[in-house]
């Protein structure tokens, strides 16, 4: 029998398309890299693609936090824990660290997943097996909120995409990582430049298809930015986010 760990660990080293014209980490990226940490070790238990698929069922990011001291540099190495925090509902929480090759906590993070049957896109409740999972309920790097990031009241249209197969995943949806590629890529250049990100809250709300055009809304409230990402045909919103921009310094 083979034993989950309680905590799952990789490294990585940070290549040149990984990061942006600085040098620093592609936010999208580092979405994918704690994505694919969580996917790596679900697929060490009774909850991985493998298995799920074999029951028409798949996990689905909910909610996602991201708290960044700083963004790793090209070239750098990272190291990434991830392990499941509790089960709330129909939910289960998952935290996440990136340090640095001398240690420096780099990254925290939190999120919140549900399983969904494939049928019919409704939730399923976790059944007995789950009981047997390295749950770390003392393991809370951040306090997980289960609130969605609050709607805009006006907002802003940004820029329009149009969803190509790519951008797909094996769900045969776009991927979650893509939506903070479009939030980032809504800006321009020189705010990209001149900006870092200290924080990102992401809510997802519904899924898109390929050939969709979603066209990203944003606005200004209590010092942070809001965006919402919603189809541009029939205005359904996919997800909303919350980031804190800060300037970079001199």
């Amino acid at each position: 029998m083979c034993l989950i760990p309680a905590v799952w660990k990789e490294k990585r080293v940070i290549e040149s398309f990984d990061v942006d014209i600085l040098g620093r980490l592609h936010p999208q990226t580092l979405f994918s890299f704690l994505l694919n940490a969580a996917w790596n070790h679900a697929c060490k238990g009774t909850y991985g693609f493998t298995e799920l698929t074999a029951h028409d069922l798949y996990w689905v990011l909910v909610k996602a936090q991201i708290l960044i001291k700083r963004l790793p540099n090209w070239r750098e190495q990272i190291t990434i824990e991830t392990w499941g925090k509790r089960k709330v509902r129909l939910y289960a929480l998952r935290d996440f660290i990136i340090t640095s090759e001398e240690g420096e906590k780099l990254i925290s993070a939190t999120s919140s997943w549900m399983i969904l049957d494939r049928k019919n896109g409704k939730p399923q409740r976790f059944d007995e097996k789950s009981k047997s999972l390295p749950w770390n309920p003392q393991k809370n790097e951040i306090e997980t909120s289960l609130e969605k990031v609050p709607q805009l009241n006006y907002g802003k249209e940004l820029r329009k995409f149009r969803i190509h197969f790519s951008d797909m995943d094996v769900n045969r949806h776009v991927n979650s990582a893509k939506y903070v590629e479009w939030i980032i890529n809504s800006h321009s250049q020189k705010h990209l430049e001149t900006n870092n990100i200290g924080s990102i809250e992401i809510s997802f709300l519904s899924e898109a298809s390929s050939d969709d055009v979603v066209a990203v809304y944003s606005e200004v409230s209590n010092g942070f930015r809001l965006y919402s990402v919603k189809n541009y045909v029939d205005e359904k919103e996919l997800c909303r986010a919350r980031i804190k921009w800060q300037p970079c310094e001199a």
